[in-house]
């Protein structure tokens, strides 16, 4: 495993996203989207947030080298952007958002997007989530008003404000992640504690599961997008099996992180391998085959105080039957110097990542 390269920002680097290997979308403290090629290299800088971006995704990036991503922000918007992926200028391009979506009134802590790219998903401290329309030919979305800049007598590229189209309803808490594997399926995570799967046509929630523990993050991935991982407040990753009825435990339990975890990714190709980020400066590789599960049966006497709180005596027998998965991860990395707020995979074989010491990082030759 390599360290290839560590690029600097002035602020924390918050989210990021690495669907397509041409590109690398980031979201920054300073309100700054940014894409940067492998090399380190930054072609574009998106401007117009006037809060931290908590979240991006890339909606498609098309064959002729353009790309149309999505942001969301503390300042209470998402914004839409389009760019030349090839463009291979000197100096970073500055750009600006085609689309401004309003529709929460406190910040927007999540973004993604729809496998076709016609819809984005949303996720706000409002305690809901908003579905929006990207597709321009679509008059779903109720546009608000048209504003048009001029730079020095010139036009530049209008922005349109538009309303999200459906808000699903059922979190009271803070919606703190959403994703969207399958066209017609949304699953969130929130400090409420629970995992939510959503019908997107309807807007009904479909099922539910409770953690007990607050939800920073979650992903859908193993074979045939059938597990969910998620983790939050403390430093287990846990993964549910919806497919298991009856039961709400985790399949999964893995607990060698040290602090809260901040972002779980499946792997795009393998439905073993997981990737977890935390708030103890550490990124960990796991390997579902490798975990080794078994329970363990004890018996014990309960003891009680008498009256005088000194005296004690056997109140009777008790069994117990414990559950445990053990599990080392496949890879430790130790990039950063302060915590790991984001993580994803990048051309397979490497991981990125971004943190409060205001590193963004690849590391390569990742065996897989």
């Amino acid at each position: 495993m390599a360290l290839r390269w560590v690029a600097l920002h002035l602020f924390p680097t918050t989210a990021l996203f690495t669907l397509f290997c041409r590109f690398i979308l980031t979201g920054c403290y300073d309100g700054l989207g940014r894409v940067w090629k492998g090399s380190g290299w930054c072609t574009h800088i998106l401007e117009g947030h006037s809060g931290a971006i908590s979240s991006v995704s890339i909606i498609n990036s098309k064959g002729d080298g353009s790309a149309t991503v999505a942001t969301a922000s503390k300042d209470r918007t998402l914004r839409l952007w389009k760019f030349d992926a090839e463009d291979s200028s000197d100096h970073p391009a500055r750009i600006r958002a085609f689309k401004i979506l309003h529709g929460h009134n406190v910040p927007v802590q999540s973004v993604v997007a729809k496998t076709s790219g016609d819809m984005v998903c949303s996720g706000s401290w409002d305690c809901t989530i908003n579905l929006w329309q990207t597709d321009d030919s679509n008059t779903d979305g109720d546009v608000v008003s048209i504003k048009k800049r001029k730079v020095n007598n010139k036009a530049k590229e209008s922005q349109s404000e538009i309303e999200a189209v459906s808000t699903p309803v059922g979190h009271t808490q803070c919606v703190s992640c959403v994703v969207w594997p399958q066209n017609e399926t949304v699953y969130s995570t929130s400090w409420d504690r629970f995992v939510r799967r959503w019908d997107v046509e309807t807007g009904k929630d479909l099922a539910d599961i409770l953690c007990g523990k607050v939800l920073n993050c979650i992903d859908v991935g193993g074979e045939g997008l059938a597990l969910i991982a998620a983790g939050g407040s403390d430093p287990i990753l846990r993964i549910w099996d919806p497919r298991k009825p009856g039961t709400s435990a985790p399949v999964f339990q893995f607990s060698s992180h040290s602090s809260w975890i901040s972002a779980c990714k499946w792997h795009n190709t393998s439905s073993f391998h997981l990737l977890s980020s935390s708030y103890d400066g550490k990124l960990m590789l796991w390997d579902l085959r490798t975990a080794v599960s078994y329970s363990l049966s004890f018996h014990y006497l309960p003891m009680c105080y008498g009256p005088n709180k000194k005296q004690h005596f056997f109140s009777g027998y008790c069994s117990h039957k414990c559950f445990f998965v053990w599990q080392w991860p496949l890879a430790i990395m130790d990039k950063h110097k302060e915590k790991v707020l984001c993580a994803d995979w990048w051309k397979g074989d490497s991981v990125v990542s971004g943190g409060v010491d205001d590193r963004f990082c690849i590391s390569s030759d990742i065996s897989i």
